[in-house]
């Protein structure tokens, strides 16, 4: 980590000194810490940190799981059951994003930063990528909003 820690900066950007936290207790095998705004802001969290392959993953999983509650243990264990089983499906889902976001972004980070070095030669291009595909970004989030309060305004 210390060769790249320019490049970690560029990436984690405002929240270096949190993420690079983080990346040491990774790296000293405490894989899991827990991140409150992933815990409380869930998918829209991974929306922020721009982790896309992330977002499809878990969402596929949802929309399987969702799918799996409807056609099959809907009839199982009948729709009073389904509400307290969904929800406690959400919020399993919410605990172990909340413990699993911070190893997740790390990861990114790492892929994100081989490729860097891999791609370009020139310290400042890899900083300039990095810092490209790191960071934040609230345009999903905007989006996610304006389609809510749309559907909302539909329906």
């Amino acid at each position: 980590m210390e060769k790249n820690i320019e490049l970690y900066e560029s990436f984690f950007q405002e929240r270096k000194d949190y993420y690079l936290e983080k990346l040491r207790l990774l790296e000293s095998n405490k894989k899991f810490t827990i991140n409150y705004a992933a815990l409380i802001f869930g998918i829209l969290w991974f929306f922020y940190r721009k982790m896309y392959l992330e977002i499809l993953i878990i969402y596929s999983f949802i929309a399987l799981e969702t799918l799996f509650e409807k056609y099959f243990l809907s009839m199982i264990i009948g729709e009073e059951s389904m509400i307290i089983f969904s929800i406690a499906f959400s919020i399993s889902l919410l605990i172990f994003v909340g413990f699993t976001g911070n190893y997740l972004y790390l990861k990114k980070a790492k892929r994100t930063i081989t490729k860097a070095e891999k791609k370009y030669i020139n310290l400042e291009m890899q900083k300039q990528y990095v810092t490209k595909k790191g960071g934040t970004s609230f345009i999903f989030i905007w989006i996610i909003i304006v389609l809510g309060a749309l559907y909302a305004a539909l329906k």
